[in-house]
């Protein structure tokens, strides 16, 4: 779903450390307010990942001493954009769908573990500023930005640090998406910039998806519910129903290639099948791909998961229309809990669920 993959789409190695008598970071701010403007660009693995028209392929800035409001241009939604809290970090999205106005602010599992900010020897122009290059680790990947302290203002996306950043690589499992400043002007800016109207509610995450897809809290997963059984053909052609895994914890992941958010969250799926491996638990991953386009995707791209293409009458029957979306069920084939869209914590979420799985008689 476009829709879910646009709102969720919200990260080389460590040099030496500078010294500190030759850091861009010792010199005096000249302003603290202004514009500026980036290009975006995406470098995914998949060329057919994103859609300019959803992500956008550039971005402006409008910042103060204390906050930055930031929104994406040449994209569909004109009407969204977010607003950044620079001395705490502090993320609000205001978004605009179906005509309704919510305010979502970050929540940890939007975004990704970060490291310390540490800046690297390198330096170069950006946009007529200088810059110098700073490396943090991002969940597991890195940020790289080149930060300038000639704004007078700091922001750096995910941290906090001195310094304004003027480009930025996020190195995400699906690809990199690079932002490069090309015009920054300094001048006063109106303070009702940073007062978005009363009109947006405010909104989690949960409540937004479910909300977007026109779907119920009672239409998704109920805990305790006994999931209608299925009986699909895995890529081995043989075929598997659903009540062959009784006795044993299922973890069951609705995706599809060409979903941003399911492909982002494959390594850490990977990671947390390993830690079950010898264990009590199956992990299923159900498609409406077909079985030659999900074979070549997992040549390129390991999923370690039984994977059951073609299964688009069973995404219905359970009434899937955000992807990705996970569901753990216990011995007795019972819902233990479910994560409904992206997560870059989801490794942590669904061990949760797993271990509750795990407990139960």
């Amino acid at each position: 779903m476009k829709i879910i993959n646009s709102c969720l789409l919200l990260i080389l190695f460590f040099g030496c450390n500078p010294k500190k008598n030759e850091s861009i970071l010792e010199k005096s701010p000249k302003i603290k307010s202004g514009v500026v403007e980036y290009n975006i660009s995406v470098e995914p693995k998949n060329v057919e990942l994103f859609d300019a028209g959803d992500f956008g392929t550039r971005a402006r800035g409008v910042f103060n001493d204390g906050k930055l409001h930031f929104v994406k241009l040449g994209k569909k939604d004109q009407e969204s954009f977010q607003i950044i809290d620079l001395k705490t970090n502090k993320e609000t999205n205001y978004l605009v769908f179906r005509g309704e106005k919510y305010a979502l602010e970050n929540s940890d599992e939007m975004i990704p573990e970060m490291g310390e900010l540490i800046f690297q020897d390198e330096k170069k122009i950006i946009a007529g500023y200088e810059c110098q290059k700073a490396i943090a680790k991002m969940g597991d990947g890195f940020l790289i930005a080149w930060m300038t302290l000639e704004l007078g203002v700091n922001f750096c996306p995910y941290v906090i640090s001195k310094g304004f950043a003027l480009e930025y690589s996020l190195n995400m499992p699906f690809g990199k998406v690079n932002y490069l400043a090309t015009k920054v002007e300094l001048k006063q800016i109106e303070e009702n910039l940073f007062q978005p109207s009363k009109e947006f509610k405010s909104i989690t995450l949960n409540e937004l998806q479910t909300k977007i897809m026109g779907l119920s809290a009672e239409s998704a997963f109920e805990k305790g519910a006994v999931l209608p059984t299925f009986d699909l053909e895995n890529m081995a052609g043989q075929k598997v129903g659903l009540e062959s895994f009784k006795g044993t914890v299922v973890l069951i992941n609705f995706w599809f290639i060409n979903c941003p958010p399911c492909q982002m969250e494959i390594p850490d799926l990977n990671e947390l099948r390993a830690e079950y491996e010898g264990r009590n638990v199956a992990f299923l991953a159900i498609t409406f791909d077909v079985k030659s386009k999900v074979k070549s995707f997992l040549q390129e791209s390991p999923f370690n998961f039984q994977h059951f293409p073609n299964a688009r009458s069973i995404i219905e029957l359970y009434g899937i229309q955000v992807f990705p979306t996970s569901v753990v069920i216990n011995k007795e084939g019972k819902v233990v809990n479910s994560k409904i869209g992206g997560s870059m914590n989801i490794k942590e979420e669904l061990k949760v669920f797993i271990e509750e799985a795990l407990a139960q008689n």
